[in-house]
């Protein structure tokens, strides 16, 4: 049997194919663990990782990409790494 036909048979009979890999996340440049790969929104685990933290402003890249306020709002799809980098705050 091809791949494809297995992969086909499995969605026929309701076994998962593949489980989503967790995406590694990175505080200002450092490993802090990963993220698992779900319905939220790249805004929200970057919230979250931020949060875990004691992060108040930061900035987002994914896959070592910034993300625009747009970007945000899009699922965790295909993203292998989020990026949080803490923003200076001092006066």
């Amino acid at each position: 049997m091809t791949a494809k036909k297995g992969k086909k048979a499995a969605r026929k009979h309701g076994r998962t194919v593949s489980h989503p890999s967790p995406i590694q996340a990175l505080v200002n440049g450092q490993s802090v663990g990963t993220v698992e790969n779900t319905n939220q929104s790249i805004g929200d685990a970057a919230r979250g990782i931020a949060t875990a933290n004691g992060l108040k402003a930061y900035s987002v890249r994914v896959n070592g990409v910034p993300v625009t306020p747009e970007d945000a709002a899009k699922g965790l799809g295909g993203v292998k790494s989020i990026e949080v980098f803490a923003k200076d705050t001092r006066g």
